[in-house]
């Protein structure tokens, strides 16, 4: 065998081995440039399977036209979220408004008589917990949320959706502001002079406090109630006289013209409009800790939604980075998402990373609101008597 046929024998058996060295190697293919997200229920998947998915879920959403939406929030509400979301797919939103009780009531007739003609219902998260829920009226979103963006933990306020009910799946949150209950005309009291919910009972204050009518506004008594000593302290807190005014308006102009140094449950919205006008008012930040909630916004999907595509679509756009920018510019308030931005808020709607806050967007404080409310409630009983005094 010559020299070159020898080189050639070696050349041949190394593409060989080669080859067969490469057949045996571990495959290794490009990494996807988007990692596949967690889908609820489920293993991680293919992320062009989530995608094509979603492109199915838009294209039969299409098809349908749109979805129904019972809503008990404001027109300017709806007006953004109905314009952002038919921009963003090309869906309409057909909105139904009523106040909470009298959309929850609708619900329920229209389903007695077999008709569903809502998809998703916004607003009231008492009613929505305390009604539809235990009536099976509204089923989980959980499994149907698919988008990277929404499923991603470290994009949420304390690492994940923040779920009102308690099985985490049923109605959906996505803004947690602040909630500052209790106003100073800053000439008159000094913020840090409440520097404990228990400084209220100072007998110095004796009917020096004008507080909302808990009958209508039940929710911050209750959450007061909830660190300062349950309605015990809402008895010992009577002792004071406070002055109880129907006018939602009310509290914050009597505490912006001095006619009362202290207030309980201000309008924010009539408070900035005094701020803007030089007015001497504050919030107090009692020790035992400021709350954090929604804007009334809460979502849940109906049972048997006629829309089921087009309502997928809403839910999973609800919770993005760019449905909560609309419902945070709708109500003012912040977004559980960390990547929203806050440059449309007022500082005192911001979220302070070195205050405590408690969360009141939860169902242990929606029933226990539930129940507060009642006519024969704690609220009631304790403030009933004080009713005829102005």
């Amino acid at each position: 065998m010559t020299g070159r046929m020898i080189g050639s024998v070696i050349l041949i058996g190394l593409l060989c081995f080669g080859a067969v060295f490469l057949s045996c190697a571990p495959g290794q293919s490009p990494e996807p440039a988007v990692k596949a997200p967690a889908v609820p229920g489920a293993g991680a998947a293919p992320q062009v399977g989530w995608q094509q998915d979603w492109e199915k879920t838009l294209a039969a959403a299409k098809q349908e036209g749109g979805l129904t939406i019972y809503i008990s929030g404001a027109a300017g509400t709806r007006e953004a979220i109905g314009k952002a979301f038919n921009e963003k797919f090309g869906l309409d939103i057909e909105w139904v408004a009523a106040p909470s009780a009298a959309l929850t009531s609708k619900i329920l007739q229209e389903r007695r008589a077999g008709i569903f003609g809502a998809d998703v219902t916004i607003g009231s998260t008492i009613n929505q917990l305390a009604v539809l829920k235990p009536d099976g009226h509204i089923v989980p979103i959980k499994p149907l949320l698919v988008l990277p963006e929404v499923l991603d933990k470290n994009l949420w306020f304390r690492g994940g959706i923040p779920w009102v009910d308690n099985e985490k799946m049923y109605v959906m949150n996505s803004i947690l502001t602040p909630k500052h209950y209790v106003t100073v005309n800053s000439t008159m009291v000094k913020p840090e002079e409440i520097g404990s919910y228990n400084d209220l009972l100072n007998p110095k204050w004796k009917g020096k406090i004008v507080i909302m009518n808990p009958a209508s506004s039940v929710a911050p008594y209750s959450h007061i109630g909830a660190v300062a000593g349950g309605w015990d302290f809402w008895r010992r807190f009577t002792a004071n006289a406070p002055v109880i005014v129907d006018v939602d308006r009310q509290v914050a102009e009597w505490i912006a013209q001095g006619k009362y140094p202290l207030g309980i449950v201000a309008r924010s919205d009539v408070l900035e409009e005094f701020v803007k006008a030089g007015a001497p008012v504050a919030r107090a930040m009692p020790k035992e800790g400021g709350f954090l909630g929604g804007g009334a916004i809460s979502a849940s999907l109906l049972e048997r939604a006629p829309h089921p595509n087009a309502a997928r679509i809403f839910v999973n756009w609800y919770l993005s980075k760019d449905g909560s920018h609309v419902q945070s510019k709708a109500v003012a308030g912040q977004s559980a998402r960390t990547d929203v931005p806050t440059d449309h808020l007022k500082p005192e709607n911001i979220r302070d990373p070195s205050a405590k806050y408690i969360e009141v967007e939860n169902e242990q404080f929606f029933l226990m609101l539930s129940q507060d409310r009642e006519r024969d409630g704690p609220a009631m009983q304790i403030f009933g008597p004080l009713m005829g005094r102005k």
